[in-house]
C-alpha cells in the first residue's frame, strides 16, 4: 500500500525511519504519531517482525514528571538532554530532531551499556529506554522541560517543570549534599 501523495522514495524513507525507531523499541503510538503514512497495525507488525514475535509495549505512556524518581536520575537525564541538544542542528524547543534523538540515545547507551531496561524495575540511570528518551525530547519541545547552563559547575542541567525536584542544578545540589554528608539516597 503506497500512501497517496508520497513518492515511492518517500515511502521507503518512512519505512526506514520506522525500522530505526522500532528496533530501539520506541512505543508504537509515538511512531504512529510521527509517521502518518504507515498504519498503527502495520507498525505493530513491523515491531513484531523486528523483535521475533514480541508484542509492542502497552499501557500508559511515560510522563516527563514521573521519569526521575531519585535526584541522581536528573544527572543522567541532563546528560541525555545535553547530548540531544548538542547533536541537533535545529532548535529543539521548536521541533523534535529525530536523527539527533537517535544519535544521542545510541551514544548514551554506549556510555552506559548495562542500563537499558525495557520493563520495570528501572535503576537510577534514566532515561531507561528509548521511549523515555523520546519523552525527554518531547518535553523540551513543548516546554515541560528546559536545558540550562549552570554558572557554578559550568555544566548543562535539565529542569523538569512540575517535578518533585527544584528547578536548580541538581549536580550542584548533589555536590552540596555530599559535602554535608547527607548522601543516603540523595533524594
Amino acid at each position: 500500500m503506497i500512501a497517496e501523495g508520497l513518492s515511492y522514495e518517500d515511502q521507503l524513507q518512512n519505512y526506514q525511519l520506522a525500522y530505526q525507531l522500532l528496533k530501539r523499541k520506541l512505543r508504537t503510538s509515538y511512531v504512529s504519531q510521527l509517521i502518518k503514512s504507515i498504519s498503527l497495525p502495520e507498525i505493530r507488525d513491523i515491531h513484531r517482525s523486528i523483535h521475533q514475535g514480541e508484542s509492542p509495549s502497552s499501557g500508559l505512556l511515560p510522563a516527563i514528571e514521573a521519569i526521575p524518581q531519585v535526584r541522581e536520575s536528573m544527572l543522567y537525564i541532563s546528560l541525555f538532554a545535553s547530548l540531544y541538544r548538542s547533536a541537533s542542528q535545529i532548535d529543539i524547543r521548536a521541533e523534535m530532531d529525530v536523527s539527533a534523538i537517535i544519535f544521542a540515545w545510541d551514544f548514551f547507551c554506549e556510555t552506559f551499556p548495562n542500563h537499558v531496561r525495557e520493563r520495570r524495575p528501572y535503576g537510577k540511570v534514566r532515561p531507561a529506554n528509548f521511549s523515555e528518551a523520546w519523552v525527554v525530547a518531547q518535553a523540551l519541545k513543548i516546554g515541560l522541560a528546559a536545558v540550562h547552563y549552570c554558572k557554578s559547575c559550568h555544566g548543562d542541567h535539565i529542569v523538569i517543570y512540575n517535578s518533585k525536584f527544584s528547578p536548580t542544578c541538581q549536580i550542584c545540589v548533589i555536590d552540596q549534599l555530599r559535602k554535608r554528608g547527607n548522601t543516603p539516597g540523595l533524594r
